[in-house]
């Protein structure tokens, strides 16, 4: 989780540093003075970057202190869950070929676990174990040709690939596969993650008013520092620019947005995604641009809104908002087309937008 091509992440350059620019301002709905205290840091992590701001902060809270403690937590999420890390439990899980019960870390467990789920209900859209196609296509760790691969090394690839070949057990906390070269990625659920355990470590000190972000992916309490509701910014999917496309005001949640036009390379004239379809080996050709997702808060619910964003741009324009509805999940779908961009929403984010314009107006 520590070099560029994290998936659903652009490399971490001087383009990024302007995209948080833009979302700070963003965040507070007026880049100007604020009213009440307000603490911010930002860093960089999974190769991409973290941002935190805390209104109205604990007592005795300094930005030295805040950023420590988001840095310790991020750490050990990458120690548990990266593939970038040789040294992470994950990365010795992957390289370990026992098709026995091999003992994980009940953290890591409970990300599979949150995997498996995801691709029970989508029919596998999402698979924790894309991981080969993943790495063959050039979106994971090592080398990266920007080269569409032979066809019988995608379908090689296929052959390791399928959330049905592995098994969870919760106590004590173990993994099963089906084949020892199964190879698990959870870069889809990391952001998330991340975002998550920022949250329970801020709300542990007594901060009841903050932002906490990794990347795309957000988990907000309370209101920002002009005591309104946080601003979350939805970008323009478009590769040649950094602009905003919709704010969402947020009290009390995570949001998180998935898109293609970021982690992709061209060959022959076309573009290939970072998103994998786990079914055909193949990136997913789609007039899907991007997704945002938004979840009630709770202790997973980053982690659940980051999985979902990229189970439903794996699913496409058709079938993805289809299993938002019957989900009842408050989505925002970017759909290209000739002319330019069309949003699509799930009833259940019309309700939500409703709700927070009738707030604004009292």
């Amino acid at each position: 989780m520590e070099p560029p091509r994290y998936p659903k992440v652009a490399d971490a350059s001087h383009r990024q540093i302007r995209w948080l620019a833009l979302i700070a301002c963003a965040l507070l709905a007026a880049c100007g003075a604020s009213p009440d205290p307000q603490l911010e840091v930002t860093g960089p992590t999974m190769g991409t970057y973290y941002a935190v701001k805390v209104a109205r902060p604990p007592a005795g809270l300094t930005p030295e202190a805040l950023r420590a403690g988001i840095e310790r937590v991020l750490g050990g999420v990458i120690a548990t869950l990266s593939t970038y890390d040789a040294s992470s439990e994950l990365s010795r899980l992957n390289r370990n070929p026992s098709t026995d019960w091999v003992p994980v870390s009940d953290a890591l467990r409970q990300v599979l676990a949150a995997g498996q789920r995801l691709g029970a209900v989508s029919d596998g859209a999402f698979d924790i174990t894309v991981g080969p196609l993943v790495n063959l296509w050039g979106f994971g760790p090592g080398a990266h040709a920007d080269a569409v691969p032979a066809p019988e090394l995608i379908r090689a690839a296929r052959e390791r690939v399928g959330y049905g070949k592995l098994e969870l057990r919760a106590d004590p906390a173990a993994i099963r596969r089906q084949r020892g070269d199964l190879y698990i990625d959870l870069s889809a659920l990391g952001e998330g993650e991340g975002a998550d355990r920022m949250a329970a470590w801020l709300e542990s000190i007594g901060a009841t008013d903050y932002m906490a972000a990794v990347a795309g992916t957000l988990r907000v309490r309370g209101k920002n520092a002009a005591g309104r509701p946080w601003g979350i910014a939805i970008e323009v999917p478009d590769p040649e620019q950094r602009s905003v496309q919709r704010i969402l005001p947020v009290t009390d949640g995570a949001v998180s947005t998935s898109g293609d036009y970021r982690n992709f390379f061209k060959a022959g004239g076309k573009r290939y995604s970072h998103h994998i379809d786990p079914h055909t080996g193949l990136p997913v050709e789609q007039h899907l641009a991007s997704v945002t997702v938004v979840l009630p808060a709770g202790t997973d619910s980053a982690r659940r809104a980051d999985g979902l964003a990229t189970t439903l741009m794996v699913m496409g324009a058709a079938r993805g908002p289809a299993l938002a509805e019957a989900q009842g999940l408050a989505a925002y779908f970017i759909l290209r087309e000739n002319q330019g961009f069309r949003e699509l929403t799930t009833t259940v984010f019309q309700q939500i937008e409703h709700s927070a314009s009738a707030n604004e107006r009292k």
